[in-house]
């Protein structure tokens, strides 16, 4: 067995085939390969599989549901499916010389639901599948490019169901690191492992997920296709799932609901590739004034030095690894919050792509003053990186009321502009 026990690993790109609505459940196995590849039955039907290879294969489930152990040629095995569901499984006799490991997956329905799939209609009219919907957001380019990748958990993204799918932003998977991510596309075991780790059974919406946690406590547990644990907890608040918050909810599809998370959750005993190098940290350092200086009331400069950060002007395109702008604040705490704009909720701020800004009018007296990178959507960059000097202002100087907002952007459209993950 592979280290990840039960894990499947997914098929040939040219054996992806839609679900075969089987009045009689039949697999072939040949050529190394189940035929068909995924089998559509209603609940309380018994599955044959014949081997027609002159090699041994098995019929071993993910989660250990059924395993026929050895099958020689000619030879048969059966399983009767009672519960609906998805059922992933695979050979683990000969994976280990395959190019391509044997792969397989029934899904189950209830009694009377099957359809035609030109029958296959909604009652919202969506007619786009969990794969549809990923594909198609611009901000969760990542997930859809190793769900293509991953030939298991495309189908059944594209053909099973009902699920819920929790997906991370594309800005999680940068976290990951580049060498990290090749590693795991590469690896089609790691890679179905991790995806089908992020896919519960059922339609949860973000107000199903509240009663359950408030119906167990403060938390509660959903299996995943992977055949591991999440555990969905209130905190704050909120919602978090394993270690992950929730940025957007209830995007709905035919065949199930989406929720985008801000991190990659990764299943127990998965150790995913490191990077060999890793990717160079964002910093940011006030040049002037130095800590502690004392310097004439009136405008202030501020100036700063940026590394590892390309500064690019905040226009609503999405979050980009090693892009981002300033935010430069005056006697302001520094916002850390990771899934909101940071926007101070007193003090003064300005957004710049510029290495120093002048703060006109500041008062005698003590100040704070401190700049943050941060993300084209003007969420914190994670890990935080900021500056700040305390400095002594002498003299008098004519003061406004409040510090505005410059560089053309205001509080009012940074607060009202719809943040997208």
């Amino acid at each position: 067995m592979p280290t990840i026990t039960g894990l499947v690993v997914a098929l040939a790109i040219g054996l992806i085939a839609l679900p075969v609505l089987a009045a009689a459940a039949d697999v072939t196995i040949s050529g190394g390969a189940y035929l068909p590849a995924t089998l559509t039955v209603e609940s309380n039907t018994t599955v044959t599989w014949t081997n027609y290879d002159p090699v041994s294969h098995s019929v071993t489930s993910t989660d250990g549901l059924f395993d026929s152990g050895p099958i020689e040629q000619n030879e048969v095995f059966n399983y009767t499916f009672t519960d609906t569901g998805t059922y992933p499984y695979g050979c683990t006799i000969n994976a280990s010389t395959q190019r391509t490991p044997m792969q397989g997956v029934v899904i189950v329905v209830p009694e009377g639901m099957m359809v035609e799939p030109d029958e296959n209609t909604t009652a919202d009219g969506l007619n786009m599948t969990l794969a549809d919907v990923i594909a198609g957001d611009e901000f969760l380019t990542r997930f859809a490019d190793l769900v293509s990748r991953a030939a298991l958990t495309q189908t059944v993204l594209a053909s099973g169901g009902p699920y819920t799918v929790f997906v991370p932003n594309d800005a999680s998977f940068e976290a990951l690191g580049n060498e990290t991510l090749a590693g795991v596309s590469n690896d089609t075991e790691m890679l179905d492992a991790l995806l089908m780790h992020h896919v519960v059974r059922g339609n949860y919406t973000v107000q199903d997920l509240i009663a359950e946690v408030n119906a167990t406590g403060n938390e509660t547990v959903l299996e995943t296709l992977s055949g591991d644990n999440l555990t969905i907890a209130a905190v704050d608040g909120g919602l978090i799932v394993e270690n992950a918050s929730i940025l957007a909810i209830d995007i709905p599809a035919d065949n199930g609901i989406i929720h985008v998370i801000d991190r990659v959750l990764v299943p127990p005993g998965l150790i995913l590739p490191d990077n060999a190098t890793p990717p160079a940290q964002a910093n940011v350092t006030v040049i002037e004034p130095m800590e502690g200086a004392s310097i004439p009331a009136g405008n202030v400069t501020v100036s700063v030095d940026v590394m590892n950060l390309t500064l690019v002007e905040p226009t609503g395109q999405p979050n980009a690894p090693g892009e981002g702008h300033l935010h430069y604040y005056l006697d302001a705490p520094v916002p850390m919050n990771e899934s909101e704009p940071a926007i101070p909720p007193t003090g003064g701020y300005v957004v710049s792509t510029n290495l120093s800004h002048t703060w006109e009018n500041v008062t005698a007296g003590e100040h704070n003053l401190s700049v943050q990178l941060v993300n084209n959507d003007h969420t914190p960059l994670i890990p935080l990186v900021f500056a700040m000097v305390n400095v002594t202002a002498d003299g008098n100087a004519t003061t406004d009321e409040n510090v505005t907002v410059d560089e053309n952007v205001t509080v009012e459209a940074l607060t009202e502009e719809r943040i997208i993950p």
